[in-house]
C-alpha cells in the first residue's frame, strides 16, 4: 500500500511541476543576434522543450551590452516559470568586467540547467601569413597590436577565449567587438579582421569551405569534428584550455517545481540519440545532467575563475 502511494506521488510530480507554469507560451531569451552558437542551441533546445512541456516556446533575441540587456530583462521578468535565458561565459565574466550591473548575477537569477558545451576554434583569414599557432604568435610578437581579432561583443565567449590566448602567449592583439557572432564572422571572412576564436557551430562551415584557416581548438582534447586540428596547448600555448558552455537561468523566485520540470526535461532531451547526433554535427556535446544547485555552484566557480583572469590579464571593456 505504501509503495503504491509512493509510486502515485512520484508519477504525479511532473504534472505538479507543469501546474506551476502558467498555461501560455514560454519565452526563451537569447542575449545575442540570430546566427550565433547561443541562438542555435536555444532554438534546438526550445523546439524539444515545446514538445515536452506541451506548449509553445518562443525564442526571443535581445542582443546588446555583452548580454546585459537580455539578462536584466530576465531578472526583472515575472518569476512565474514562463521566462528563461540562455547564457554563456559572459554571464560569469560581466560582474568582474563592469563596475555596476543592473542586476545581481547570483541573487536575481535562478540556475536551471546545463544545455551544451563545445570547443572554440582559432581561425585566421587566408591572407594572414601563418599556417600554425607558432607562426601566428611569432607574427603577433613581431608587430604588437597589428593583428585584429573579432569577437561577438565584450565579455563573450570569443572575447574571453582570445583574451586568454593573448595573456598566456604574451602577445598584444587588437580587440574588435561586434554585436553578435554573425557580423563578426562575416568581417573575418571578408578580411576586415585577422582572426577569431569562436565556437565550431559559428565558424565550422567556413573552415570546411576554405574561407578561413583553422589553426587549433581551445579544449583540452581534440574535437571529433576536426580531428586533425591540434589543441592550443599542443600547438605551443601550455596551460591553455577553454570550453564554451551554455546554460539556462530564470528570474529569482521562479517556483522550484517549474525549474525542476525544465531541468528534468532537458536531461531527458540530452539523452535522446537524435538530439546528441545533432549536437555532434555542430561540434558540441551534451553535458552530464546537473541539478539546479549544481548549475548554481558551477556559475559561482566560473565567476571566481574569470575574476582572476580579468584582473591578471587587465581585460577592459572596449
Amino acid at each position: 500500500m505504501i509503495r503504491t502511494l509512493l509510486a502515485l506521488c512520484l508519477a504525479a510530480l511532473p504534472f505538479a511541476a507543469q501546474a506551476q507554469i502558467p498555461d501560455r507560451p514560454v519565452k526563451l531569451l537569447v542575449p545575442f543576434p540570430p546566427g550565433g552558437a547561443a541562438d542555435t542551441f536555444a532554438r534546438l533546445a526550445g523546439d524539444r522543450l515545446a514538445t515536452s512541456l506541451g506548449r509553445q516556446v518562443l525564442v526571443e533575441n535581445r542582443p546588446g551590452a555583452g548580454g546585459i540587456i537580455a539578462t536584466e530583462a530576465t531578472a526583472k521578468s515575472a518569476p512565474d516559470g514562463t521566462t528563461y535565458l540562455i547564457v554563456t561565459v559572459g554571464h560569469a565574466v560581466n560582474p568582474s568586467l563592469y563596475q555596476k550591473l543592473p542586476y545581481d548575477t547570483l541573487a536575481d537569477l535562478a540556475p536551471v540547467a546545463m544545455v551544451a558545451s563545445l570547443p572554440n576554434v582559432l581561425v585566421v583569414h587566408p591572407s594572414v601569413p601563418a599556417t600554425s599557432v607558432a607562426e601566428l604568435i611569432a607574427l603577433a610578437k613581431k608587430s604588437p597590436g597589428s593583428l585584429k581579432y573579432a569577437s561577438s561583443g565584450n565579455a563573450t565567449t570569443s572575447h574571453m577565449a582570445a583574451a586568454l590566448l593573448s595573456s598566456l602567449a604574451g602577445v598584444e592583439l587588437l580587440h574588435v567587438p561586434y554585436k553578435g557572432a554573425a557580423p563578426a564572422v562575416q568581417d573575418l571572412v571578408a578580411g576586415r579582421v585577422d582572426l577569431m576564436l569562436d565556437p565550431t557551430v559559428s565558424v565550422g562551415n567556413f573552415v570546411k569551405q576554405g574561407r578561413v584557416k583553422a589553426l587549433a581548438v581551445t579544449t583540452a582534447k581534440r574535437t571529433p569534428l576536426l580531428p586533425d586540428l591540434p589543441t592550443l596547448a599542443e600547438a605551443g600555448v601550455p596551460g591553455y584550455e577553454f570550453q564554451a558552455w551554455f546554460l539556462l537561468v530564470a528570474p529569482a523566485k521562479t517556483p522550484a517545481a517549474a525549474i525542476a520540470r525544465v531541468n528534468a526535461d532537458l536531461a531527458k532531451i540530452s539523452a535522446d540519440a537524435s538530439y546528441r547526433e545533432k549536437l555532434a554535427s555542430l561540434g558540441a556535446e551534451p553535458v552530464p545532467p546537473a541539478s539546479p544547485e549544481q548549475v548554481g555552484a558551477f556559475i559561482a566557480t566560473e565567476m571566481k575563475r574569470w575574476a582572476k583572469v580579468v584582473k591578471d590579464a587587465g581585460i577592459k571593456v572596449e
